[in-house]
């Protein structure tokens, strides 16, 4: 037997060797997630809390976002991917990044069940609209009140009209391709150049936008729905118009083709309980000023009741296949005959 004094060495290593193995396995069970949605750290935190299970949240503005996956192509740095578009979904599938195959296996209302793509490669959770149109009603005459999108080129809202830049601003591409689909592709390039030649104002993302029209530089701005009902909350003496078609932007949940074992268990539970009761009141609740203005895309789930000051909506479903593979050349276009 060994003298006492050459025992304790041992067990102090046996006992840093354990701590070692168990500090190892907590890192392994955080899972990463990247989001670009208002409410993600409140669901993330929410997750932790009903399941004990952590999560390593990277919240980034949508386009960072996708540069970021785009950079770490070949080493991903995250588990699960949550954002507003399944474009860039489609986008990322084609290129291997994304687990595909399974499903959480939810009750879906029938526009979810639209939205779910055959592959399953990603999971919609809600929905929100591309775009409608927020207005002062006190700077522009009643008869001149833009409703539809042919209102936004009237003569009297000359230089009066702002939108976003879809090569900055995530939910805009999807806004430029529904009409782009529901014009015609020539028809709708015509479109949003007859709008630049009406003086039509472009900024980088909604809340630039939206303080453009606080501020009286336009009357009329074209921005997500979300963003759209939440600054309602600051501004009530403002109207929303949901222009018929409107683009449906449903923000999709992903997981990392790399992802496996335990962990992997733990991105589908992250899944499920996202598209549970609990899950959608914490993305209720999470943002109310911005992305918690949302369409719930499960049975059961009712909307927040600003979602009925949009009125009745005519939905735009775009095929990602055939829209995610246009998106550089539609932005490419838009830059050069809109923005410049």
């Amino acid at each position: 037997m060994r003298p006492a004094f050459l025992r304790l060495p041992l067990r102090l290593m046996a006992v840093a060797s354990i701590a070692w193995v168990g500090l190892t396995t907590a890192r392994a069970a955080t899972l990463t997630v990247y989001g670009a949605m208002g409410y993600d750290q409140h669901v993330a935190q929410a997750f932790t809390k009903a399941t004990g299970m952590p999560v390593n949240l990277v919240h980034l503005s949508t386009g960072p976002l996708l540069a970021r996956v785009q950079a770490e192509s070949r080493n991903p740095q995250w588990d699960v991917l949550w954002l507003d578009g399944n474009q860039a979904m489609q986008t990322f599938a084609t290129q291997g990044l994304l687990q595909c195959g399974w499903a959480p296996g939810v009750p879906y209302t029938a526009l979810g069940q639209q939205l779910v793509p055959r592959s399953h490669c990603w999971q919609p959770v809600g929905v929100t609209y591309a775009g409608v149109i927020l207005y002062n009603p006190k700077a522009l005459a009643e008869a001149d009140w833009p409703r539809t999108w042919d209102d936004l080129a009237k003569p009297a809202l000359r230089g009066k009209v702002g939108m976003d830049n879809p090569a900055i601003s995530g939910p805009t591409y999807p806004l430029v391709a529904g009409l782009l689909q529901h014009m015609g592709q020539g028809a709708g390039e015509a479109y949003f150049e007859h709008l630049k030649a009406n003086g039509l104002k472009v900024f980088p993302t909604n809340s630039v936008t939206l303080r453009a029209l606080q501020y009286g530089q336009i009357d009329a701005a074209v921005v997500q729905s979300s963003a759209a009902l939440g600054f309602l909350h600051e501004m009530p003496q403002l109207r929303i118009a949901a222009p018929a078609p409107s683009t449906v932007l449903p923000s999709d949940l992903a997981i990392g083709k790399q992802v496996s074992g335990p962990l992997q268990q733990q991105a589908r539970r992250f899944v499920q309980w996202v598209l549970s009761p609990a899950g959608q009141a914490a993305m209720q609740g999470g943002d109310t000023n911005a992305d918690s203005n949302y369409l719930p895309l499960l049975q059961g789930t009712r909307p927040l009741p600003s979602l009925a000051r949009l009125g009745t909506v005519q939905p735009l479903v775009l095929d990602p296949a055939v829209w995610g593979p246009k998106e550089p050349q539609v932005i490419e276009w838009f830059n050069a005959h809109v923005v410049h």
